[in-house]
């Protein structure tokens, strides 16, 4: 590339782990000193090609939709001529996907749109009523990437492509990013608390009904807590035989995004919001880059189930599915 208009196509990630896994797939990586940045610009940029895409992988220095609306305002005074922004990494997901499809960790979600559903207004009693005009709400994407969404959903071979980048990513990273095991994908029932069981603690187990969890519970695993298996979601893919690791093939859904500035860790809240605005996964970066750049597109893997549960073992993996799909993507443009 010559100089930084010959970059059409920008990757956002809001993790040192997404970075890394995504600069994995580069299929060359470009010396950035030629291209440099403007100035004000604070992002931290990779260049590489892609497929016959120039790329340009944007590293944010935290997670949130203000941090990523101020990495996509940096991102578009120093490459003017950007019509693409993959927003790649892992999100929380809901349980049931487009059709009640059932969604597994490792999956990947495309977004057919983002709602921000932590914009609203707060009422007494914890009533909160989120934004619908037309003004407040963030437009789809631009016909362009719903068209390249279509073609994808058509794909026969699509999740043949995506197994293929996957394993690609397997051999260089090597344990890093193998598929855990069906045993460590587990859905527990939204009303099950992730708490103390016993009645050693008097706030998690004295709480009357309340549903209180103490600070200390908050910090340990389901292994810790020995979460009881009887609170766990039975699902058909999970019962499924699998012979290795190599051959799962994550599913690839399309949907819409909830994102916010919320780490949602409740799967009554979860399943409120996933029933009243039709989400399917959650994350906390899309909504700030779309604002900024209007070509946005979300393309994360499901790294947990978005409740009280959740633990970092999937992120790894679940960046890889992300990004083994995002190639697939960029194959399509």
């Amino acid at each position: 590339p010559g100089d930084r208009d010959d970059f059409k196509i920008a990757i956002i990630c809001a993790l040192p782990l997404e970075a890394n896994i995504v600069s994995a797939l580069f299929d060359r990586k470009w010396d950035g000193r030629w291209y440099g940045k403007a100035a004000g610009d604070s992002n931290v940029y990779l260049f590489g090609l892609i497929g016959h895409h120039n790329v340009v992988l944007a590293h944010m220095p935290n997670m949130g939709k203000v941090a990523a609306a101020s990495a996509a305002v940096g991102l578009r005074a120093s490459f003017q001529k950007i019509n693409l922004a993959l927003v790649v990494g892992i999100c929380g997901g809901a349980s049931l996907g487009e059709h009640h499809t059932e969604i597994f960790l490792g999956d990947v979600v495309v977004s057919e749109g983002i709602i921000q559903y932590d914009f609203g207004r707060q009422f007494p009693n914890n009533r909160f009523v989120r934004k619908h005009s037309p003004q407040d709400n963030l437009p789809r994407p631009n016909p362009e990437i719903r068209a390249t969404i279509a073609k994808l959903r058509a794909d026969h071979w699509l999740q043949g492509k995506v197994s293929g980048h996957l394993h690609d990513l397997q051999q260089k990273f090597s344990a890093e990013v193998t598929y855990p095991g069906p045993s460590e994908d587990i859905l527990f029932n939204p009303t099950y608390q992730h708490k103390h069981q016993s009645s050693e603690c008097t706030i998690c187990f004295g709480s009357n009904g309340r549903g209180d969890v103490c600070d200390t519970a908050l910090g340990l695993s389901c292994e810790q807590l020995e979460c009881d298996q009887q609170g766990v979601v039975f699902r058909r893919r999970s019962t499924q035989p699998l012979a290795a690791s190599a051959e799962w093939k994550p599913a690839v859904h399309f949907g819409l995004f909830a994102s916010g500035d919320t780490v949602m860790k409740s799967g009554k809240d979860r399943d409120d919001i996933a029933a009243r605005d039709g989400v399917i996964a959650f994350e906390m970066e899309g909504a700030g880059v779309l604002e900024n750049l209007p070509g946005t597109l979300v393309i994360k893997g499901i790294c947990d189930y978005a409740d009280s549960h959740k633990s970092k073992k999937w992120q790894p993996y679940a960046a890889a599915t992300a990004t083994a799909v995002t190639k697939a993507f960029l194959e399509e443009w």
